[in-house]
């Protein structure tokens, strides 16, 4: 047969080793994934089986979520004034925030006999009150009887007394302190040195005179100064209610039943000397 004439030969070879299927093995791929979702099913709820109640607070703690509101503010006030904080939104224990406001409540009461029995001269200058941040107290200023040399971080008689009284009240207490410095809105003479300045030099001078007094420095977990920011009374910020430093005791909204114990056997003690 000539050359040309030979016959073109097509071969069709077929693959082997899917297992025959129409999808293969992709169905293995799914089975192992669900299979590894209920091992994991499995073993979070044998994880949460074996957990402890404490451990399982401080889980829910960690993944709720809360709005803190400012309370009102304490304009117009005077003399030793207790003041209540704005409704608390918190997606928390209704029980454990109560019980949180009954500490802040009866910490606000001892120290305003406190400073009625120790501080009669400057219970007029001195304002507690609640917040959702904790207890705060307000040392404020008035004509007469300041509490820093005017322009000055220096502390005068008054300010070293107010602030002895209330370390000596709270220094055994278990909770962090915050100390804020505060101005009124008359500019600070001169250049380069403004009322930002001198609130936080009164805010650390403040800071430095309840150390020596006892607390623990540790305790103190920031000073800040907020110059004329935050005055007590925004329609007049040249008062002199305005210049002030101002204490916070921090309570927690949901605090723990070792806070709660610490509260009563430390606190109430040294309150009620």
């Amino acid at each position: 047969m000539p050359r040309e004439e030979q016959p073109i030969i097509i071969k069709k070879i077929k693959k082997a080793g899917h297992g025959g299927g129409h999808h293969g093995g992709a169905w293995k791929v799914a089975y192992a994934d669900f299979v590894t979702a209920m091992m994991a099913l499995f073993l979070v709820l044998w994880l949460v089986a074996v957990m402890s109640i404490d451990a399982k607070k401080r889980i829910a703690e960690y993944f709720r979520s809360f709005t803190v509101f400012q309370g009102p503010e304490a304009g117009g006030a005077t003399g030793i004034s207790i003041m209540q904080g704005g409704p608390v939104k918190l997606d928390k224990d209704p029980g454990d925030i109560k019980n949180a406001k009954n500490i802040q409540n009866k910490l606000v009461a001892e120290i305003g006999k406190i400073i009625e029995e120790k501080l009669k001269g400057l219970k007029e200058q001195i304002l507690v009150f609640t917040t959702n941040e904790g207890v705060r107290i307000e040392l404020t200023e008035k004509t007469g009887t300041p509490l820093f040399e005017t322009g000055k971080n220096n502390l005068l008689r008054s300010g070293e007394d107010a602030l002895k009284v209330l370390t000596e009240t709270i220094m055994n207490l278990p909770n962090n302190i915050v100390i804020e410095g505060h101005t009124d809105s008359q500019p600070y003479p001169g250049e380069g040195y403004t009322n930002w300045e001198l609130a936080a030099d009164r805010a650390n001078a403040a800071r430095r005179a309840i150390i020596k007094y006892g607390l623990d420095p540790k305790r103190i977990k920031r000073v800040a100064s907020f110059a004329d920011a935050l005055p007590i009374k925004p329609d007049d910020p040249y008062d002199g209610i305005n210049r002030r430093i101002s204490i916070l005791i921090e309570v927690k909204q949901q605090p723990t039943a070792i806070d709660k114990s610490l509260w009563m056997e430390n606190a109430q003690p040294e309150i009620m000397q």
